[in-house]
C-alpha cells in the first residue's frame, strides 16, 4: 500500500518541480508528454523501423539530442528487420527478451530504455545516472540485468509512494538528483531524502547485496577497512559459531544451557585443527569477544586483524576436514 499523504511526499514535490528544474538547467522546458503522443500508436505495431525513430529525437520536445543519437541507418535497419515487437503485452514476464532484442539493434541499452519508456511509460523509464547514483542500483551480469534491477527498483518506489508510473518516479528522481546533488539544492528536500526509510533500506539492500553470498568470515575480512568496528562484531560471532560448530562435527555437545565458549574449547582434543597453541588463541580472542560484547571495548587493530584471520582460518579447516572425521580423536 502506498505510504498516506504521498500527494504531499517529498518525491511529488520533486515531480511537479520538473518542469521548472528543467527550464532553470537547460533554459527551456520540456514536454515530454509530447513525445508520448507521437509514439502512442507503436503500441499497435508489431514492427519498428528506422523512420519511427524521429518521433523521439524531437528537439523541440526535449534534450535528446544534447546528449544521445541514434546508430546509422546503415546498422540499425538491418537489425530491425524481421523483428517483431508487442509493446502493447509487453510486461514483466516477457520484458528481457524484448530489451536484449532491442538492444541487438540499438547497441545501448540507454537509448533503448528511451524507446521503452516513451512506448509505455507506465511500467518504463530511462536509464539515467542521477537516478541510479540516488538508488545505488546494483550491476547486473550485463547491462539488461542491471536495467531490469533499475526497473525494479523504480516500480517498487512506484507502488511505495503512489505514483501513476514508472516513468513518473524517473522524473522525481531526476528533479531529487539536482536538489541533493546538482546546481539547484533545496536543504529540506535532501534532508527529507536521508530520513526516507524506503530508499534507505533500498539503497542498503543494492549496496549489500553482493555480499549477501559471503560467509561471515568472509564478510569481517571484506568490512575490515571500511567497517572496522562492524568487522570485529562479525568475527567475533563468526568466532562463537565455528568453534561450536568444530564441537559438534568432533560429536561433542556444541549448544546447551550454561554451555559457554570457554568450556567448548577446554572440551575440544589435541586433534587435526586444534592443538595446545592455538586453543590458547581462541581463548585470548573469547576474551576480546566478552569485552566487546559485554562491555563495549572494541578490540585493538592487531586484535581485530588477528580475530578475522583466525575465523577465515577456522572456516577454512573446517570445509576441509573429511565427512568421516567426527569422534575420530576420541578413538
Amino acid at each position: 500500500m502506498p505510504e498516506r499523504g504521498t500527494e504531499s511526499h517529498y518525491l511529488h514535490t520533486c515531480l511537479k518541480e520538473f518542469p521548472e528544474i528543467c527550464r532553470k538547467k537547460y533554459g527551456t522546458t520540456f514536454d515530454l508528454k509530447a513525445v508520448e503522443k507521437r509514439v502512442r500508436g507503436l503500441r499497435r505495431k508489431t514492427e519498428l523501423t528506422y523512420e519511427d525513430l524521429h518521433y523521439f529525437e524531437s528537439p523541440k520536445h526535449w534534450w535528446f539530442q544534447r546528449f544521445w543519437v541514434f546508430p546509422p541507418e546503415s546498422r540499425v535497419r538491418p537489425a530491425l528487420q524481421g523483428a517483431k515487437f508487442d509493446f502493447w503485452n509487453l510486461s514483466e514476464q516477457n520484458e528481457s527478451d524484448v530489451i536484449r532484442q532491442l538492444l541487438y539493434a540499438f547497441k545501448s541499452v540507454e537509448l533503448v530504455s528511451i524507446i521503452l519508456r516513451f512506448i509505455r511509460p507506465d511500467n518504463y523509464a530511462i536509464f539515467s545516472s542521477p537516478a541510479q547514483r540516488l538508488l545505488d542500483i546494483r550491476r547486473g551480469r550485463d547491462p539488461v540485468e542491471t536495467y531490469l534491477n533499475y526497473l525494479r527498483d523504480l516500480r517498487l518506489t512506484r507502488t511505495q509512494y503512489g505514483f501513476d508510473r514508472v516513468a513518473d518516479v524517473d522524473m522525481a528522481l531526476w528533479v531529487l538528483h539536482e536538489k541533493c546533488f546538482g546546481t539547484y539544492r533545496d536543504a529540506d528536500i535532501e534532508k527529507s531524502f536521508h530520513a526516507d526509510t524506503f530508499l534507505l533500506r533500498l539503497r542498503a539492500r543494492n549496496l549489500v547485496a553482493p555480499l549477501a553470498e559471503l560467509s561471515e568470515a568472509q564478510l569481517a575480512n571484506a568490512l575490515l577497512e571500511v567497517k572496522p568496528e562492524l568487522a570485529a562484531l562479525v568475527a567475533c560471532h563468526a568466532l562463537e559459531m565455528l568453534i561450536r560448530r568444530l564441537a559438534a562435527d568432533f560429536g561433542l555437545p556444541s549448544s546447551a544451557p550454561g554451555l559457554t565458549l570457554e568450556k567448548i574449547i577446554e572440551s575440544l582434543p589435541d586433534y587435526g585443527p586444534v592443538d595446545e597453541l592455538r586453543r590458547g588463541t581462541w581463548k585470548m580472542l573469547k576474551d576480546a569477544r566478552n569485552h566487546l560484547i559485554h562491555c563495549g571495548e572494541m578490540p585493538g587493530i592487531r586484535e581485530r586483524e588477528l580475530l578475522i584471520q583466525e575465523v577465515l582460518r577456522l572456516e577454512k579447516d573446517l570445509e576441509s576436514r573429511p565427512p568421516k572425521a567426527k569422534k575420530q580423536a576420541g578413538n
